[in-house]
């Protein structure tokens, strides 16, 4: 039953907010659950949903709703978000559910318009696992990147070369990137990193997303700091500051469907470039269909690979929701087959925070 469903789903997001750090955001949906079950407004607002309320982020969508009321200036939700200069302490939490019971009753229309919008925090912290992996393709060809990133979003790890990097490893501190730049990320690397590369040279940079995120519009921006978890301030201080480099020149986003789209760019590779397909925390997100017809292209494509127009797949995924990110990329050179030579990194954090080294570099 539909019922069972979404409370497994807010059972599974309660869970891995407690396991992430947000206390807040995981008693926002523990509310949404116990309203749900006691056919309460937020019963009203999902029953009946169309699709899989897990595949969906019901949960996270009605907790972004109710963080975005908060950035909106509402004062009886504003004071819990760390977001709006507030804080949340465990003993707030029947004030914090009064606050969004009253919510959900006066501002139906607003949340079932909010609730069409699928989660989308562009976690740019993920860019500290991809740089280790964008390194290496750069040091392997010595040419420039032809960027293209599926599920998007507002394509802000795009401009991932244009960060500054402090990573602790088992060989001490490392750091890459621009230390002048708006946005200096941290992360952890365990194991024996690779050196890294001095410049990653980018040639282009394109991106696709179903529902892709004008920066240029205001009201836009603003959801997209309402899906990071409100007690969470420090990725929004890392959103802002990528907004502000990616300002400087908005990337191109296709809403497309990314099955196609991704045929296309793999297909039409230029010469002298090397064609990175990535994604991180997406492929959960894609039904069956897509997910062959994506496999089925890479495999087309790597007919006839040149050595001149490498084609390189980078994923920060898991096969499932709820499972364990992992860092890897596959890597046709035009010299090593159709099936091409596949390098597994290891684990990694979804919001970018350490990576598992288990690649002999």
């Amino acid at each position: 039953m539909m019922s069972d469903k979404l409370v497994t789903a807010f059972e599974a997001q309660k869970q891995a907010c407690d396991l992430l750090g947000s206390p807040l955001t995981r008693d926002i949906v523990g509310f949404c659950c116990a309203d749900f079950v006691a056919n309460g407004p937020v019963a009203n607002l999902v029953r009946g949903w169309q699709g899989d309320p897990l595949n969906d982020n019901v949960p996270l969508r009605l907790a972004g709703f109710v963080h975005h009321t908060a950035l909106s200036g509402d004062a009886s939700l504003n004071g819990f978000f760390a977001s709006c200069d507030g804080a949340y302490h465990d003993s707030d939490r029947v004030t914090l559910e009064t606050a969004m019971r009253d919510l959900f009753s006066r501002e139906e229309k607003a949340a079932r318009r909010f609730l069409r919008s699928a989660p989308q925090t562009n976690e740019t912290a993920r860019s500290a696992m991809l740089l280790l992996a964008f390194s290496e393709i750069s040091k392997r060809f010595a040419m420039p990147l032809r960027l293209r990133e599926m599920g998007a979003s507002a394509g802000l790890n795009m401009f991932f070369d244009r960060f500054h990097y402090t990573l602790q490893t088992d060989n001490g501190t490392r750091d890459w990137g621009d230390k002048k730049s708006p946005l200096s990320l941290e992360a952890t690397w365990r194991g024996t990193p690779p050196d890294l590369t001095d410049k990653i040279e980018v040639a282009s940079r394109r991106g696709c997303d179903l529902f892709p995120v004008d920066i240029s519009n205001a009201d836009a921006r603003l959801k997209l700091q309402s899906w990071i978890w409100g007690d969470m301030p420090e990725r929004r201080a890392r959103l802002l500051a990528a907004l502000q480099i990616a300002d400087t020149a908005p990337p191109q986003i296709d809403r497309a469907d990314a099955a196609g789209w991704v045929a296309a760019q793999i297909m039409q590779r230029p010469v002298g470039e090397v064609t990175v397909l990535y994604h991180s925390i997406v492929w959960p997100y894609l039904d069956v269909s897509q997910r062959f017809a994506i496999e089925s292209a890479f495999a087309q494509a790597g007919e006839d690979v040149r050595p001149d127009a490498p084609l390189v797949w980078l994923k920060m995924d898991g096969r499932e929701l709820g499972t364990i990110a992992r860092l890897s990329y596959r890597i046709w050179s035009g010299e090593n087959g159709p099936q091409g030579e596949e390098v597994i990194i290891g684990p990694c954090h979804p919001h970018g925070v350490d990576l598992e080294i288990e690649a002999a570099f």
